[in-house]
């Protein structure tokens, strides 16, 4: 895995020696509101996100990005009287093709993006009744989903700071159940972030 990200941030910097475009990099936080499809009785879960994202611009508008995150999500579940939660942790690896609607050197620049989101399971627990108990051999290792969503960069300084938000839709194309069971990944995820240039 370290291998594909330093790849990835080789390829980014090659294309930054270009003239006008820029390349930045840096750390990101943010929260997710996430579900399984087809489980009844279920509620969006809030989870958290953490991590570092690479992306790099072009003067055309266009631009790229990739991310590793460590992502909390999972499904809010009532069962009659009870209610409990089950709680999967992947490491995710967005990659984002971005629009910028504002020029490189615009100091704010809306943006649009649409990518696949790549998850890998790390742990999965479960909680109902007060009873925790361990599940993640119960879900699938690999997880694919698509992500489209929108947001902002706004410059903080001229060396290529930028401050950095998003908003994404994630739409998971595979079963996370082990087993076979219908239900895919689902959610929205908030991000905040400051990206250096490099």
């Amino acid at each position: 895995m370290k291998n594909v990200f330093f790849a990835l941030m080789l390829f980014f910097s090659t294309l930054s020696l270009q003239a006008q475009q820029t390349l930045s990099f840096g750390p990101i936080v943010g929260a997710n509101f996430s579900k399984i499809s087809d489980i009844d009785n279920s509620e969006f879960n809030t989870g958290v996100t953490a991590g570092g994202q690479l992306t790099y611009s072009n003067e055309n508008n266009w631009g790229l990005g990739v991310g590793l995150l460590y992502s909390r999500e999972g499904v809010d579940i009532t069962a009659g009287s009870l209610e409990g939660e089950t709680n999967l942790t992947y490491l995710r690896i967005p990659l984002k093709g971005y629009l910028f609607l504002r020029e490189n050197e615009d100091r704010f620049r809306p943006k649009l993006f649409l990518g696949p989101s790549i998850g890998i399971l790390l742990d999965g627990d479960s909680k109902l009744g007060g009873n925790e108990i361990d599940v993640k051999d119960n879900f699938n290792t690999f997880d694919l989903g698509i992500m489209v969503g929108a947001g902002f960069n706004a410059r903080l300084s001229e060396s290529g700071t930028w401050f950095n938000f998003d908003v994404g839709y994630t739409h998971g194309l595979l079963n996370v159940a082990e087993n076979g069971a219908d239900g895919a990944n689902r959610g929205i995820t908030a991000t905040v972030g400051v990206l250096f240039g490099i």
